[in-house]
């Protein structure tokens, strides 16, 4: 079958791999319909975690929508034929960490992760023509049939870790906030949060177009650099009530830590891979600041909720799907959403 396989930094290639297919008594085999990539792929793409990647080997891509084709001998819930979507990490859902609630700290799977790499289980990703799908009953889902292909791709990462980085932010109706990072799952928070306050939104990225889609969603653009004083002003001096931090870099994470007035709430939601940024714990304790970090988001115990929020129009993800490409013009689109060009947001994949 024909996969993107990691070469290096910037250096995506489409290439025949091995066929996914049945290894194990509790897999399933998906056809990939429709694909997308995430921001937390340029981690890989840009060659940041060469640790955890094997160039040559590693495909990439974790969300996915496709058709079941093949399972295993053990597999209950699902049947060829039946159109599904998993969250980025294989879980289990009987391990004492599912049960806590931690699935993507899955035992059973060792943190298995779609396309990421050595470090998380080594499995294919969804930028190919199919996926293997191992522990299928413990994760996979069905897509109801209200929910299109194209915005059944966001169910397996961006809307269920917005979901989750907002719930976690506890937002109230009098409660400002910040959004801190405006990509897909940004924007998606920010719909949501907006459904949950009757005050100011402050959305905050580099990108003058995504500052310029948050204003559509009915947020206050800011640039980093003018945030803190922008923020400062608006609120007599105190800061927003809650931060939701989503780039997912130092920079933005210091920023949050600025933005949040005493006693705020800091809801991150990015991934943060920066092993050595210092964190200034007296800012932290001096401001008696409420922390929730979400980014290695427990996406499986959120998919349902996402799944309704779709089903029932409280939300359009589609909207943000800026290009669509085939998998042989993947290469190229990738290196535009590396560079964060201006009108892209989130890629379309279709084989």
């Amino acid at each position: 079958m024909r996969a993107a396989v990691y070469h290096g930094a910037g250096d995506l290639r489409i290439e025949e791999v091995d066929d996914a297919e049945v290894r194990e008594p509790t897999d399933a085999v998906v056809d990939v319909v429709t694909a997308s990539m995430c921001g937390s792929d340029l981690y890989l793409y840009g060659g940041e975690v060469e640790d955890l990647v094997a160039p040559g080997r590693t495909t990439l891509g974790h969300e996915v929508c496709g058709i079941v084709s093949a399972i295993g001998s053990a597999v209950a819930r699902f049947r060829v034929g039946d159109r599904v979507t998993p969250p980025y990490s294989v879980s289990c859902g009987t391990c004492p960490m599912c049960r806590l609630g931690q699935t993507a700290h899955c035992e059973t799977s060792g943190k298995a992760i779609y396309g990421y790499g050595i470090a998380f289980g080594d499995l294919g990703g969804s930028h190919a023509e199919h996926v293997r799908v191992p522990l299928a009953d413990g994760h996979l889902e069905h897509v109801p049939s209200e929910i299109s292909d194209e915005a059944a791709v966001f169910l397996s990462c961006n809307l269920p870790a917005a979901v989750i980085v907002v719930d976690a932010a506890v937002i109230g109706v009098d409660d400002t906030v910040a959004v801190v990072g405006c990509g897909p799952t940004g924007l998606l928070a920010l719909e949501l949060a907006r459904r949950r306050t009757a005050r100011e939104i402050f959305a905050i990225d580099p990108s003058p177009f995504r500052r310029s889609e948050a204003a559509r969603r009915g947020a206050t653009p800011l640039a980093p650099d003018d945030a803190a004083d922008a923020v400062e002003a608006a609120t007599s001096g105190r800061g927003v009530d809650r931060v939701l931090e989503i780039a997912g870099r130092g920079a933005a994470f210091d920023l949050a830590v600025a933005l949040a007035r005493p006693g705020g709430l800091i809801s991150g939601g990015g991934v943060y891979l920066e092993r050595d940024h210092p964190v200034s714990l007296f800012d932290l304790f001096f401001k008696n600041l409420d922390l929730h970090l979400n980014g290695f988001a427990n996406a499986r115990t959120a998919q349902w909720q996402a799944m309704e929020l779709l089903r029932h129009g409280v939300v359009d993800p589609e909207p943000l799907l800026t290009e669509r490409v085939t998998l042989s013009e993947l290469p190229g689109a990738a290196a535009r959403f590396a560079a964060r060009e201006d009108g892209v947001l989130k890629l379309l994949v279709r084989p």
